[in-house]
């Protein structure tokens, strides 16, 4: 498989108010991670409140047939209502947490120069995949590049998560956004399809890039693990095409 056809697969494959109702980091075991903190290691704060997110299985199913804009991309797609809990628990102990932590250390070497909320981008990025817990099995693991169909499914995750995030409740509306469009681009080409509620900033960079960098590190069905340098050799691509700017790159490569 080509380097091209490598990244097509991978790349179409989770602060909050202080209101009780509403998770956050703030005080006691739930603080942002330190910047020294490794990438990889278990995640030390099993008590967080953003893991009552993750949901049961019956639960998660009742929330997606209670809402109908899910309901109506399961419908269209021909997806049955399968969820995939044991997927879901592989992400939170792996990916979720280290885009989550890689996050927690971009925010610190940007957070002099941007305006930026680190605690929601930490609750996103360790959310940002809630919603592949209603993509099939078949297609989250395909060992080959997915065929059109396939891709446009996968490309469902972030409306997915956003949609029963915002069902279960309990997350604001930045984090929700912050899902939804983690894989949108500067001028719009990404997914989903940009509504009214969209306006990209530096915060969809930093988890994007982040996620784009856990995911091209760890081994993955359709892939082996790249090493630092060639995972940053692809990102940088992508800063000289315009999808991330040179500061995230530079936040990026301090940050690992």
């Amino acid at each position: 498989m080509t380097l091209i056809n490598n990244l097509t697969t991978l790349f179409t494959t989770p602060l909050v108010n202080s209101a009780p109702q509403q998770v956050g980091f703030r005080g006691g075991v739930t603080q942002p991670f330190q910047t020294n903190e490794s990438i990889g290691v278990q995640d030390r704060f099993s008590s967080n409140p953003l893991y009552s997110h993750f949901r049961t299985k019956q639960e998660i199913e009742q929330c997606a047939r209670s809402n109908p804009r899910i309901m109506e991309l399961l419908r269209k797609y021909d997806i049955p209502l399968k969820v995939n809990v044991e997927e879901l628990d592989a992400l939170k102990k792996g990916h979720l947490q280290e885009t989550r932590i890689l996050t927690a250390k971009i925010c610190s070497n940007l957070s002099r120069v941007y305006d930026i909320n680190p605690q929601n981008i930490q609750a996103a990025a360790l959310l940002h995949d809630y919603g592949k817990v209603l993509i099939p099995t078949e297609i989250l693991n395909k060992p080959e590049c997915l065929n059109p169909e396939e891709r446009e499914i996968m490309n469902l995750h972030s409306e997915f998560g956003y949609e029963l995030l915002k069902q279960q409740g309990g997350v604001n509306d930045e984090v929700l956004k912050l899902v939804k469009y983690h894989h949108q681009k500067p001028d719009g080409s990404g997914y989903p399809a940009i509504t009214d509620d969209y306006t990209f900033d530096i915060s969809t960079q930093i988890i994007e890039i982040a996620d784009m960098y856990s995911a091209l590190t760890e081994e993955r069905p359709y892939h082996k693990a790249y090493s630092k340098e060639d995972a940053l050799s692809i990102i940088q691509k992508r800063v000289e095409s315009g999808i991330f700017s040179e500061d995230v790159f530079d936040a990026l490569k301090k940050s690992i």
